[in-house]
């Protein structure tokens, strides 16, 4: 995950007593600071506009996309309604969240927070969530320049009879930013709807960190060093230089849900990627981001995201970090003789659920980097693994486009390598011997055997 790491400390009824739904930090908060910025969830979330999607039928996808935008943006304004009165005889400073029907409120006084609690349609109100960058794990040498396309079989995927290197699909990374001039992104990025900055309103793409252009090298970059260097990418910049919030990550979730020109007008719901990689994360069994996973599978966008480095830096059972260990394609890191990475974490969730769900390399991978338009560097992380697996997603869509979020799941998972080194340890009462594990997951992607599984079926 983030490597500069990210730390990851991102991290009913009308009678309830209204102190029960401030969430208890914040309410420390609130006793030493006086104000604080805050989210506002709603009973029922996103989920009647998302469930009614799933009954319909539409003739094409953008079809499909602009009528579950409509339903959430119309649920977000119903359910909001008595909140928004009591903001305006404020003048509070807010911003309303479609996506995943919740309000972001900042400096929020005591008496604000208690008055919103205290409607019933008020399920939570807690404190934004914030993460901070450490420094990165670059440098190292490699056993080659692209071990790691050569390990997951990306080139022979690409010369399959019937095989493809990603072209018609629209991919994104929801990163530090990415040097769209860099030589081995700058032919692929997709110039219109194609760069979002929910903190600086940048016009074009910038990464001032370098773990967005490596990211993105790896999921699309030409030059031998990405998995799908035939898509298209876009990106969303959801962590600043030091920091991510979780306002700007959530601005991003909707953003790749409909996207619009970087001054934030003219929303074009047509324009949604088909897979979205995210290396970034924190905490554990936290659901703060599941509406917006929810609004992207609903809108057939896939969700990859890494699992995180473990619990101080090693592979620790019990250790996987969220969203990636939420309902989402969660993605452990690997070596170059494919054992676990040492600093992978490993399941399984709190909730118990299995992760990763799938490997992926991910130490001393070599990648494109923000200093200059012919930079490189070797970095190491489970965020380096994930956009393998976003890659391999898209080689599927693009064989395939009407394939769903279960069946592109589906095919990484069934078709992967397991042949990897045992760890001796056994995470969840499963050794690493025995798939899926908690560990590994399913095994180690293999871009060929899923691609040669979606041609075959």
């Amino acid at each position: 995950m983030i490597r500069k790491t990210l730390i990851f400390a991102l991290v009913g009824l009308a009678l309830a007593a209204p102190s029960t739904k401030v969430e208890e930090g914040l309410a420390k908060t609130l006793k030493s600071e006086g104000t604080a910025n805050i989210f506002v969830t709603f009973r029922g979330g996103n989920s009647d506009a998302i469930n009614q999607i799933g009954t319909l039928n539409f003739a094409s996808r953008p079809d499909k996309v602009n009528h579950l935008v409509k339903n959430l943006k119309s649920l977000t304004e119903a359910s909001q309604k008595n909140a928004l009165s009591l903001l305006k005889a404020r003048t509070a400073s807010y911003k309303q969240f479609w996506a995943s029907n919740e309000l972001y409120i900042k400096g929020a006084s005591a008496e604000l927070i208690y008055s919103l609690a205290a409607l019933s349609e008020v399920r939570e109100i807690r404190e934004e969530l914030i993460i901070t960058l450490e420094p990165l794990s670059t440098g190292g040498i490699s056993i080659n320049e692209e071990w790691n396309i050569e390990k997951v079989e990306a080139s022979a995927a690409w010369a399959l009879p019937g095989g493809n290197n990603g072209d018609g699909v629209v991919v994104s990374t929801i990163d530090t930013g990415v040097r769209s001039t860099h030589e081995a992104l700058t032919g692929n990025f997709r110039e219109s709807y194609g760069w979002f900055d929910p903190y600086d309103g940048t016009s074009s793409p910038s990464d001032g960190n370098g773990h967005g252009t490596h990211t993105m090298g790896i999921l699309a970059g030409a030059g031998g060093i990405g998995v799908a260097p035939g898509a298209q990418w876009v990106a969303c910049r959801g962590c600043g230089d030091i920091t991510c919030t979780e306002s700007g990550l959530k601005q991003c979730g909707e953003w790749v849900l409909c996207p619009t020109l970087p001054n934030g007008d003219s929303p074009d719901c047509s324009q949604a990627p088909q897979v979205v990689s995210n290396s970034w994360g924190g905490g554990q069994g936290n659901t703060f981001y599941n509406d917006i996973i929810s609004a992207w599978k609903a809108a057939d966008i896939i969700p990859v995201f890494a699992i995180g480095n473990g619990a101080n830096g090693g592979a620790t059972c019990g250790s996987a970090n969220s969203p990636g260990d939420q309902e989402v394609i969660g993605v452990g890191s690997t070596t170059s003789a494919d054992a676990l990475a040492e600093s992978s974490s490993a399941g399984p969730s709190v909730e118990g659920r299995l992760k990763p769900d799938i490997s992926a390399p991910g130490v001393l991978v070599r990648s494109a980097w923000s200093s200059s338009d012919n930079a490189y560097e070797t970095v190491s992380g489970s965020s380096m693994a994930a956009p393998h697996v976003a890659g391999a997603a898209t080689l599927l869509l693009s064989r395939n486009p009407n394939l769903t979020y279960s069946q592109v799941k589906e095919l990484l998972e069934g078709n992967t390598d397991r042949n990897l080194q045992d760890t001796g340890a056994e995470c969840g009462g499963i050794p690493s011997t025995q798939f899926p594990n908690n560990q590994y997951g399913n095994g180690r992607i293999n871009v060929r055997k899923a691609l040669e599984a979606a041609i075959n079926a």
